[in-house]
């Protein structure tokens, strides 16, 4: 029983849905206008209109002028048009026996316009640039301001959503700023004297006036490396892809002519010995200019025996350059003979000397000329203490048996007894040398070698004991130790008391 009345009632609400469709298929039929459902006689349409216009049925319905009068459409729902924007209403169409209804559109315009377009480069924007007139014009005064109208002012090219505020409510639009003017600029002459200095596109122009940033390139590739003149397009783009070609001109007077260096030869010197680069060298130019020569003797090892290469270059103002090369040969030291390392002694002796001296003079001569011209250095490798004078005479440098070489060969000429003395060292203990000396009163010591500023000491003429108070003052007992058994006896009178 409850199944077949459930049936029952199914079928009278199928029945009842079917005789609806049936009656808006045949008699007042729904349609869209969206779909372009129009007959023959009126055409249904979607209008626009101002915020708080009124719109009626007929406002909906386009009819054909033969039979005007024999529709009216009819607004089926309220219609707000306080605020823009599109909104849907159904419109009932009637005529000629015919009762249609139709989903229609209406569209309230907005205050602000849907696109702005600004030149970049503005400096004052005003709110009726986004206003639409037609709109305001309808309906009549309003109070309008655009919203963070100063973040305007700093944006780039581009599109942007920017509201305007509008009798207190805020309509959006989109504001496209853009560059459709090209820049402008006046052409430079460059003048062009120096190959190392190319000119930048830029240096050919001036008084440049675009709104957007420009850049700048050669129309061609040009050769300013020349003596002529030369016309020069430019080629100025700027952010909106405008361009402007300016025609320019290069004077150019190119120096290509490099210096001229003179002089440069192959180098042979001693090892150990010094060498003076620039002597002799001599750089021309055709300008005229003084020109700087440059040495990269950067290879050269001077205490090691073989050829090394050095290299002088010279730079012109206009950046031409001259390298040339030479070869340095250090060789070993040729053996010295004793008239040779005596021949250099007495030209030194006989600087200083003079026959009025005392012994203590003379000696006194000798000490001071061997410790002030003598530079000290380790570099010194041989026992040979005339081979030692001679490289010190020649070089003016050399370790302590450099100096005691040279005090004895001195002291030989001025025919004072003397003899060199050595230390007594132990292993791990480094040499030294100085000299005994003899002036009529015995024995004393004589050190020409410089002392370390560490432990100044006159060691002219001392007796044994002023040597051991000087080792014992700075703990440097080994300093002048030596066997005493190897000598003859020191004199212990004391020339400083």
């Amino acid at each position: 029983m409850r199944k077949n009345r459930f049936s029952a009632i199914s079928s009278a609400i199928t029945s009842t849905v079917l005789l609806i469709l049936i009656l808006l298929t045949v008699g007042g039929a729904l349609y869209s206008c969206s779909s372009g459902a129009t007959t023959s006689d009126y055409t249904i349409i979607t209008p626009s209109v101002n915020p708080g216009d009124t719109l009626t049925g007929d406002d909906f319905i386009m009819v054909a002028a033969s039979v005007k009068g024999k529709y009216t459409a009819t607004i089926d729902d309220p219609i707000d048009t306080s605020t823009p924007g599109t909104y849907p209403v159904l419109v009932t169409v009637k005529g000629n026996g015919i009762e249609k209804t139709y989903e229609c559109k209406y569209t309230v315009r907005s205050y602000v316009r849907e696109v702005v377009r600004l030149e970049a480069g503005f400096t004052n924007i005003d709110v009726n640039q986004f206003l639409d007139e037609r709109v305001i014009s309808a309906v009549g005064n309003v109070t309008a301001f655009i919203e963070d109208i100063d973040t305007i002012y700093t944006l780039g090219l581009g599109s942007y959503r920017v509201g305007v505020n509008v009798n207190g409510t805020t309509y959006y639009t989109t504001l496209i700023i853009r560059d459709t003017t090209p820049p402008v600029a006046e052409p430079v002459t460059v003048y062009i004297a120096n190959k190392s200095n190319k000119p930048k596109p830029e240096d050919f122009v001036k008084n440049v006036v675009d709104a957007t940033k420009v850049t700048y390139a050669f129309k061609e590739n040009y050769d300013f490396d020349t003596t002529s003149e030369i016309p020069v397009t430019i080629i100025l783009t700027d952010e909106g892809g405008n361009v402007t070609e300016i025609e320019s001109l290069a004077t150019c007077n190119v120096d290509n002519e490099p210096p001229v260096i003179s002089g440069v030869k192959d180098i042979e010197v001693v090892v150990g010995g010094t060498i003076s680069y620039k002597a002799g060298i001599t750089v021309t130019d055709n300008s005229g200019e003084k020109i700087s020569l440059k040495v990269d003797n950067s290879r050269v090892n001077l205490s090691k025996v073989g050829e090394y290469e050095i290299t002088y270059s010279a730079t012109d103002s206009a950046g031409n350059t001259t390298i040339v090369r030479a070869i340095v040969r250090v060789i070993d030291k040729p053996k010295a003979t004793e008239e040779e390392m005596y021949a250099l002694a007495e030209e030194i002796f006989y600087s200083f000397y003079d026959a009025s001296m005392t012994q203590w003079e003379l000696a006194r001569a000798i000490f001071d000329w061997t410790h002030d011209n003598i530079t000290y250095s380790d570099t010194v490798d041989t026992d040979d203490w005339v081979q030692a004078a001679y490289d010190g005479f020649m070089l003016r440098n050399g370790d302590c048996f450099t100096y005691a070489s040279i005090s004895q060969a001195l002291l030989n000429i001025a025919g004072i007894k003397n003899m060199m003395i050595e230390r007594l060292r132990y292993e791990g203990e480094t040499m030294h040398y100085w000299n005994l000396v003899d002036i009529g009163d015995g024995y004393y010591h004589f050190d020409a070698c410089w002392h370390s500023r560490k432990t100044p000491f006159n060691s002219f003429m001392r007796t044994d004991a002023e040597l051991e108070a000087f080792c014992q003052k700075y703990d440097i007992e080994y300093y002048y130790r030596f066997d005493h058994s190897k000598y003859p006896a020191r004199s212990d009178v004391s020339y400083y008391d």
